[in-house]
């Protein structure tokens, strides 16, 4: 029998295809040039993790990294060509989205009652959390005490490193217990690292701040003038500015979710915090 040669591979419309369409919370503003391809419609297709994914998904020291995630996003989201540059804002989305297109709909969880104490099975509907039509606005600036303030989201790249630090500092301390250290040196140990995280924070802060405008017309947008200014700022600027970023993400995919103890004898309500926890997320 002969046998028909072709350059395209035959098998190629078995390849996996979208299994559903999603639109992103940043309505793909917030990217820059060439990190991602949106359509006409805003509607971006999301495919099922292949095994390949499935294995990176598994790889603890990849999900520390925050590789694994940029990865797996390039590969069910290919629209997205820079997932270290996406806005933070869209993570949440994109990983619930990849998650369903893979396993479907329903997510089981275990959460512990705070009134009995034990522990419950429960089921997420991923899809109401896609609904939720969550839409952050960074476009409106914000003024207080003379000064304009422009915001913008995070990026993952800037939003994985944060974490990346706490983690450091969080192991740091945590093994202060087992060692033979004198308890001034513990001390200093702890107090780094709690200028560490201060100085972190002061980095996040400052990420979410394009520019600011000065009462007399000047716009300050060098990086370096916004994290000296977020440094030196007096507390109630601090304390705008937090509240200013917390308003703007607080309509994101659910934070926590109402449940009701299962066992007979407690029966009462209750809310848990909704997390994504990487590491047993996509299995």
């Amino acid at each position: 029998m002969a046998i028909k040669m072709t350059n395209s591979n035959p098998l190629s419309k078995h390849f996996r295809q979208p299994q559903l369409y999603i639109k992103l919370p940043s309505q793909g503003n917030w990217y820059k040039p060439g990190t991602i391809d949106i359509p006409v419609t805003k509607e971006l297709p999301v495919y099922a993790m292949t095994a390949k994914d499935e294995i990176i998904a598994k790889t603890p020291d990849a999900l520390m990294t925050g590789q694994s995630v940029v990865d797996i996003i390039h590969s069910c989201v290919p629209n997205i060509k820079n997932a270290w540059e996406m806005p933070v804002i869209d993570l949440d989305q994109i990983l619930i989205s990849i998650r369903r297109a893979t396993y479907g709909n329903a997510m089981d969880f275990v959460s512990v009652c705070p009134h009995c104490g034990k522990k419950n099975e429960n089921t997420l509907n991923l899809e109401a959390l896609l609904n939720s039509g969550y839409i952050p606005n960074f476009d409106e600036s914000f003024k207080t005490h003379n000064l304009e303030f422009f915001m913008q989201p995070q990026t993952f790249k800037n939003f994985n490193q944060v974490n990346l630090k706490k983690f450091e500092i969080q192991r740091v301390v945590a093994g202060l217990a087992h060692t033979e250290m004198s308890e001034s040196e513990k001390i200093n140990k702890v107090q780094k690292a709690l200028n560490d995280l201060l100085e972190i924070t002061m980095h996040t802060m400052a990420d979410n701040v394009i520019a600011i405008k000065t009462s007399d017309g000047q716009l300050v947008d060098r990086k370096e003038y916004i994290l000296e200014f977020i440094q030196n700022c007096q507390k109630d600027i601090w304390e705008k500015l937090t509240e200013k970023i917390n308003t703007i993400v607080d309509g994101s995919p659910a934070k926590s979710i109402s449940l009701k103890c299962t066992h007979t004898e407690c029966q009462k309500d209750y809310s848990t915090p909704l997390i994504f926890d990487l590491s047993n997320f996509f299995g």
